[in-house]
């Protein structure tokens, strides 16, 4: 049995200048019952973050977007084209439909 403990610190990435601290957890609550705590990715579906460039960071197991493509069925970011590799399971989407730009030009938002 290793001497992990929920909330402990994992690893820090830096990726385009930003600076992610990654922590253990559990995904589910479930899982707390079931075994040790795992490395908790951020969630940037639900928390975006994006390059000083406007492209959106991605996870690869994070479920492809409207503009995504991938040759699998339920495919993740990593299957996509438009995924490009940073550090870890932490890379970027460099399709332009998704930039920060675009994204607010399609929600009526003005562009700063």
């Amino acid at each position: 049995m290793s001497n992990i403990r929920d909330g402990d610190l994992f690893k820090v990435i830096t990726l385009h200048g930003i600076t992610f601290e990654i922590f253990y957890g559990y995904y589910e609550d479930f899982e707390r019952k079931r075994g040790e705590p795992v490395p908790i990715y951020p969630d940037f579906k639900r928390s975006p973050v994006y390059t000083n460039d406007g492209y959106p960071f991605v996870t690869q197991m994070q479920e492809l977007c409207n503009h995504g493509t991938s040759s699998f069925e339920e495919g993740c970011c990593v299957d996509c084209e438009f995924y490009e590799q940073g550090k870890e399971l932490i890379g970027i989407c460099k399709n332009a439909k998704n930039k920060k730009a675009a994204q607010e030009k399609s929600n009526g938002k003005k562009n700063d």
